[in-house]
């Protein structure tokens, strides 16, 4: 093991067990924090896949870059990404996550890894923001984000759904699904299945 890979790997451990802690709820996280974090790269590229990259990566890029021994190897692997899918969307998406991390960056989470952040670089400003009662008697309010029926794909080629709730949890703001409970989804959203 590299000494690199010494220094991360509890850090990694302690972001599993975090993820671990979190609970269920019945909300699915494919890949928690420690899942796509490679402690074999330094610390510009260990966890590049964490956030909305995610998203926009296939299962098979993911275990790609997972499996990269250096930055060199990881640098080449971004370059290589991008290219595939065209200048357009990196724009886009550097954009949107330098916007996301300018309105939605807590609990020491950069704007783009936080779960309106993800929403936000995917499928950019939603038609209208609003807020509800908390469902909790002096809890906090629920924050509503609406797309529409009709909001054109993402940057990852799929369609949002109408509508993302999301409420603060310590000092995190996270997706909130009512009867299932809330936690942090970083760094992937899986929305519910659409009837």
């Amino acid at each position: 093991m590299t000494e690199r890979a010494a220094v991360l790997l509890p850090l990694v451990l302690v972001a599993a067990l975090a993820a671990i802690s979190c609970g269920g709820g019945g909300v699915s996280v494919s890949s928690s924090v420690a899942e796509l974090t490679n402690p074999f790269l330094g610390p510009e590229h260990s966890d590049w896949l964490v956030g909305a990259i995610s998203r926009l990566a296939t299962a098979q890029e993911i275990q790609q870059y997972l499996a990269l021994k250096d930055d060199q190897q990881a640098a080449a692997f971004i370059e290589a990404f991008w290219a595939h899918r065209g200048n357009p969307v990196r724009e886009a998406f550097d954009s949107r996550s330098a916007e996301a991390d300018r309105l939605y960056s807590e609990a020491g989470f950069g704007g783009h890894r936080t779960d309106r952040g993800v929403l936000f670089v995917l499928y950019g400003v939603p038609a209208k923001v609003d807020f509800e009662v908390s469902p909790v008697s002096g809890g906090p309010p629920i924050e509503v984000w609406t797309y529409g029926a009709h909001a054109p794909s993402g940057l990852d080629g799929k369609r949002p759904n109408s509508l993302y709730r999301f409420i603060k949890r310590g000092d995190l703001t996270v997706l909130y699904f009512p009867g299932a409970g809330s936690q942090p989804m970083i760094p992937q959203i899986e929305p519910p299945n659409r009837p």
